[in-house]
Formats: C-alpha cells, structure tokens, sequence
C-alpha cells in the first residue's frame, strides 16, 4: 500500500511571506477552524470551502499528556524506592511530594478535560 506522500496529487509548493502578525493570525484562524495551515490558505485563495476539520490535540493537551507520563514516571520511582527500603513514605518530605504528584496528575487530567 502506498503512502500519503507516495500517492500525493499536489506537487507543488508555493511560498509567500508573511510579517509576525500575519503569520499568527493565519496559525490561529487554521487553528479555530480545525485544519492544516496549508489548507486554510488553500481555502482561502482559491476560494473554496475548508476542508472537514482534522481532529487533533491542541498543545497544551499534548503537553498535558507528557507531563501526566513523567508524573507517572516520577512517582513509580517513588513507589519502587520505597519498596526497596530507599525512602520512607512517612518522611513529611517524600509525603508531600506524593500528595503534590497526585493533585499534578488531577490538574492534568482536568486540562485535558477528563476525569482523574
């Protein structure tokens, strides 16, 4: 089976410049309507309709989602350090640091508007 880019129908690449200001309104009207900058631009000179908008994470939930990974990371070391004797979890330090990786962990579940 052929890939997206080995079946591509459009081949070829325009460019234009763009000030600060410009660009990010343009990032941020793609943004809002849910699609590639390309296509938007697309849409918009050739005035045709956007494409179905693409349903992808916005950043602040993927950086939710790697943090909610390291916090895991994180507190199975805990875990593990204090199975093996390393760490006392009754230490007001190591227990703090557990209460605050889990209320981390609701805060990112919360960002990424699911339930802990």
């Amino acid at each position: 089976m052929a890939s997206g880019s080995d079946t591509r129908q459009r081949q070829q690449t325009l460019s234009a410049r763009f000030n600060d200001q410009e660009a990010e309104a343009i990032r941020e009207m793609a943004d809002r309507a849910g699609v590639p900058v390309a296509s938007f631009i697309r849409s918009a000179t050739l005035n045709a309709p956007l494409p179905d908008a693409v349903r992808r994470p916005t950043v602040s939930h993927e950086v939710a989602a790697r943090l909610l990974g390291e916090l895991g990371r994180i507190a199975e070391t805990l875990r593990a350090a204090s199975t093996a004797g390393m760490v006392d979890v009754n230490n007001p330090h190591i227990a703090a640091a557990l209460r605050d990786l889990a209320e981390m962990r609701s805060v990112c579940f919360l960002a990424m508007g699911r339930q802990p």
